[in-house]
C-alpha cells in the first residue's frame, strides 16, 4: 500500500518525475501523446483558416506533451538506473528517433536502485 499522497496515478506517470516505470508503461504513454497531437492537429489543419483559439489548442497541447514525454523518459532513465539529464535527448530532433528506441529496449534492473524500489513505483 502506498504512503497517502504517493498513489500511483495516470497523473504521476504522464507529469511527476519521481520514481521508475517500466518499457510498457512508457510505450503506452508515448502513445497516448502521440495520439492526442494527431487528433489535435488534424482538427487545426480541417479548416481553411486557423483560429487563434486553435493555434493555442495545438500549443498547449504540444507543451503538455513535450513535458510529459520529458518526465516519462526520465522516469523511464531512472528504471534501468541512470540520471533523468540524458532524457533531454528526447527532445532533440537527431537523438530522439535512437533515445526513444534504447528507451523502449532496454530491460529494467531487477533490483532496488535510488530512484525506487521497483518498476511502476514511485519513489519514497
Amino acid at each position: 500500500m502506498a504512503l497517502p499522497g504517493r498513489e500511483i496515478s495516470v497523473g504521476w506517470a504522464l507529469f511527476l518525475w519521481d520514481g521508475r516505470i517500466g518499457r510498457r508503461v512508457f510505450i503506452l504513454g508515448t502513445l497516448f501523446w502521440m495520439m492526442a497531437n494527431a487528433a489535435v492537429v488534424a482538427f487545426v489543419t480541417g479548416s481553411d483558416e486557423i483560429s487563434p483559439g486553435s493555434f493555442s489548442l495545438f500549443l498547449t497541447t504540444a507543451s503538455l506533451s513535450l513535458l510529459s514525454l520529458l518526465m516519462l523518459g526520465t522516469k523511464r532513465l531512472h528504471d534501468i538506473g541512470m540520471s533523468g539529464i540524458a532524457a533531454a535527448f528526447l527532445v532533440i530532433p537527431a537523438f530522439s528517433l535512437i533515445a526513444f528506441f534504447l528507451l523502449c529496449v532496454w530491460p529494467s534492473t531487477d533490483s532496488a536502485n535510488r530512484y525506487g524500489t521497483a518498476s511502476n513505483r514511485r519513489a519514497g
